[in-house]
């Protein structure tokens, strides 16, 4: 409900949103070892997810200890934003690893989530004007070039200097 949403809510949904990217990359890594760059695009992603997880968590104890109250608007917009694509269909977490078919697969699901997961921080922002919220827009930013790099190009990634 509504109503009954506040920041801390709000920053436990994007705890567990970093949970499970941490987990589907995980899986996926495992998944595609035998290509190294895949590989290696997988495994520090879910590092990279398992360190925005503690960073939320961070925040969450910080926004606690100040008061959380949202005002209806931003409940409404934080719930419709968080209500998007990622648990279900074409999002990244919406088919189970193994059910993903090929590299493009692979890479499309990690690109809806990295896109998904960046309009939420996003809308988070606008309620919670934060160092950590702006770190982990950037970060967000950073994966979705990053593997749209691979989609686009099908060609190996060199670092985060690199084009396309």
């Amino acid at each position: 409900m509504v109503e009954d949403l506040t920041l801390s809510k709000a920053i436990d949904f994007a705890v567990e949103t970093e949970k499970l990217g941490h987990h589907l990359y995980s899986r996926l890594a495992r998944r595609f070892e035998g290509d190294e760059e895949l590989h290696a695009l997988f495994s520090t992603l879910a590092e990279d997810e398992k360190h925005h997880a503690e960073q939320f968590a961070q925040l969450r104890d910080v926004v606690a200890a100040q008061g959380d109250d949202l005002s209806f608007e931003q409940k409404q917009y934080l719930r419709a934003v968080s209500l998007s694509d990622i648990f279900s269909g074409e999002a990244g977490l919406g088919k189970k690893p193994d059910e993903i078919k090929d590299r493009n697969d692979a890479l499309q699901r990690a690109y809806n989530l990295e896109k998904t997961t960046l309009l939420y921080y996003q809308a988070m922002k606008e309620v919670l004007d934060h160092e950590i919220v702006d770190e982990m827009i950037a970060e967000e930013k950073k994966h979705l070039t990053r593997v749209m790099k691979y989609m686009v190009t099908d060609a190996e990634f060199r670092g985060l200097g690199d084009t396309f």
